[in-house]
């Protein structure tokens, strides 16, 4: 969950960054921030629940992944690996409130990236992408 954490608020930055509309800018740096939050709050958790989170692999983002990811040819753009990886992330904050459904901060975040990919998927409609379910 931190590396796809990690990894969505540099996809949200980059998005922001191939931006031109000053509004959608705000918004994709904002989800960027929440992201950042979403990773530190997450890292807290752990740690009062005594997870050693520096055995984690969290503070190194998937290096080769982005390399790959690079040379491939794909018609995605940056917003369409956020919404990606909202979408797993979605998976994994399920799987954690299942297992503290007491955490308000699991729920919020959780409300928070369904809300943004809603607005992931109206945005790429708008621009004329197809999106696969």
């Amino acid at each position: 969950m931190l590396t796809l954490l990690k990894n969505s608020k540099l996809e949200y930055l980059k998005s922001s960054d191939e931006c031109n509309q000053p509004k959608d800018k705000r918004y994709l740096n904002l989800q960027s921030t929440f992201r950042n939050r979403f990773f530190q709050d997450i890292t807290k958790l752990l740690r009062s629940l005594n997870v050693e989170t520096e055995s984690l692999i969290i503070h190194r983002l998937n290096y080769e992944q982005i390399v790959i990811s690079t040379f491939k040819k794909s018609n995605h753009t940056h917003l369409h690996k956020c919404l990606d990886y909202d979408r797993k992330l979605l998976e994994l904050y399920k799987e954690a409130l299942k297992l503290r459904p007491d955490v308000s901060d699991l729920k919020s975040q959780h409300d928070k990236i369904s809300e943004s990919v809603l607005e992931n998927v109206y945005f790429l409609e708008s621009a004329g992408f197809i999106l696969e379910s």
